[in-house]
């Protein structure tokens, strides 16, 4: 069996303070380290009574029955000081009853909670540090003069340091330059000169090799000791804490942590929050560079707009000249004959400006709404024809997108399809029709355009017939085919093609 000394050597080695009472609420035993804790001695404890520590009244009455109800209670309040005003103590207390002797005990095991709370505290306040980070606007707009003020005071505020620093590198790595200097002392940001790389090639070089850079005494620490002379002592900086900064794994600059007139410490709980801290510097350059790049993205789209629209106008109106031109040459026709030729022509040259003036308009020349080209052009034709004839357009025609490549040879496939059934189709026939389909099926366009004139031989094609020539070439370009069927009852010309 151990002895009653061998026992309190060991209760008088445990980190915590030991109480134990009876049912009574005597002390029947504490340990010799309690004095220590409460700062009266063990004599004065056992006059006072323990439930004289506790500053809540019938603190002590509680703490026992709830030990009494679950067998062990753990709690913190504050409890009486001889020197300062209270203590915080973190305690557990255990309830024991010995049956055969009628006693119950209580015992208390007891520990200064003083540390514990700074801690929590300096956790909370950094927590909040960075959940007001995470809300900024400043930081999240890119507004990146007021975003590094806030970033850099805020940190100096939960770090309790005295200088928070942030510094970017130039294009060529050659140097740092600082993009903001906050100073507790005065509150504000302070100017500071660059750091060029080839003073100090060494500490440079520290920079690709460790994640976080930390001196406790920069003063006497090899690796600071290139900045010594520029820059610790200038400013008395005696202990730093440098983090990288980094965007998309490339590092761009650091976030520099500074306590001046005195040595220190780096906690992990500190080394954690710069790490955060960079990273808030970090999306504010980001999100800076991106709307800058934004901003010229705009004016070069707004450019590229002007002029585009530009090549349009001038388009349009050298269309309109050749027109014009053509319609003079036309009224100097000597004979009906030479006089359609030109008409042929205005009418080829409509369909393309008809185009141009439906893409200039377009919101996007990828996806142009085929069915709106095909309307104007039937409406310039038939006005080119219909004042001397009856033919009737009828028309079944659904929305087609294609590119603009695609648009102009089949608006002129259309034209010279069309125009060539008012020409030829029906003669001095009553009542003509042509009718015009369109219709796509799994990204393959269906254009249909029959009438229901005299027909014609398929197999005897005129040698100078200068409309298929085009035809055929305007289908090989949209790499399509055409189906030609010609019968007494009409003809009809089936253009497919795949989109791009």
């Amino acid at each position: 069996m151990l002895s009653k000394v061998f026992v309190n050597k060991i209760v008088n080695n445990f980190l915590e303070h030991v109480y134990v009472l009876n049912e009574d609420d005597e002390i029947i035993f504490q340990s010799e380290s309690s004095e220590n804790l409460f700062g009266y001695t063990k004599d004065e404890i056992y006059t006072h009574g323990f439930a004289f520590l506790f500053l809540q009244r019938d603190a002590l009455k509680k703490c026992k029955e709830n030990a009494e109800l679950f067998g062990e209670y753990i709690n913190t309040e504050n409890f009486r000081h001889k020197t300062r005003s209270y203590i915080n103590i973190a305690y557990r207390i255990y309830y024991d009853e010995d049956a055969r002797e009628g006693e119950k005990n209580y015992i208390f095991y007891l520990r200064d909670n003083t540390q514990q709370n700074i801690i929590r505290k300096d956790i909370i306040k950094k927590s909040l540090t960075i959940e007001n980070l995470s809300k900024s606007r400043m930081i999240r707009e890119g507004r990146i003069n007021e975003a590094i003020y806030e970033i850099l005071e805020s940190s100096s505020r939960a770090m309790n340091t005295t200088r928070v620093n942030a510094w970017m590198f130039d294009h060529d790595r050659t140097q740092i330059q600082c993009i903001g200097n906050f100073d507790a002392r005065e509150n504000k940001l302070v100017p500071q000169t660059a750091l060029p790389r080839l003073a100090m090639p060494l500490y440079f070089n520290l920079f690709e090799k460790e994640k976080i850079i930390i001196t406790r005494n920069a003063y006497t620490e090899t690796k600071t000791a290139e900045l010594y002379e520029y820059y610790l002592k200038p400013h008395d900086i005696q202990a730093l804490m440098d983090i990288p900064v980094r965007i998309e794994g490339n590092m761009i600059g650091i976030i520099c942590f500074e306590n001046v007139g005195a040595p220190r410490d780096w906690t992990l709980q500190e080394q954690k929050f710069g790490l955060v801290a960079a990273q808030m510097l970090s999306l504010t350059i980001e999100t800076h560079n991106k709307q800058n790049a934004m901003v010229a993205l705009k004016s070069s789209l707004e450019e590229k707009t002007v002029l585009l629209q530009e090549v349009h106008h001038r388009v349009k109106n050298n269309l309109s000249i050749v027109g014009s031109l053509i319609n003079l040459q036309a009224e100097k026709s000597k004979d009906e004959y030479h006089r359609q030729l030109f008409i042929e022509c205005r009418n080829r040259l409509d369909s393309i400006a008809a185009v141009h003036e439906l893409i200039y308009k377009a919101k996007s020349y990828s996806h142009l709404n085929f069915k709106e080209f095909l309307d104007r052009i039937i409406d310039h034709i038939t006005n080119s024809y219909n004042s001397s004839s009856q033919i009737k357009i009828e028309k079944g025609i659904t929305d087609v997108h294609v590119d603009i490549s695609t648009a102009i040879p089949l608006a002129l496939i259309v034209n010279e399809l069309i125009t060539n059934a008012y020409k030829h189709a029906f003669g001095h026939q009553e009542g003509g029709v042509i009718e015009i389909s369109l219709l796509e099926n799994n990204k393959q366009v269906f254009m249909t355009i029959k009438d229901n004139g005299k027909g014609f031989d398929t197999s005897y094609i005129p040698a100078n017939s200068i409309g298929m020539d085009i035809l055929n070439g305007l289908v090989e370009q949209i790499e399509g085919s055409c189906e030609l069927k010609s019968s007494s009852s009409g003809t009809s010309y089936k253009i497919s093609f795949s989109k791009k």
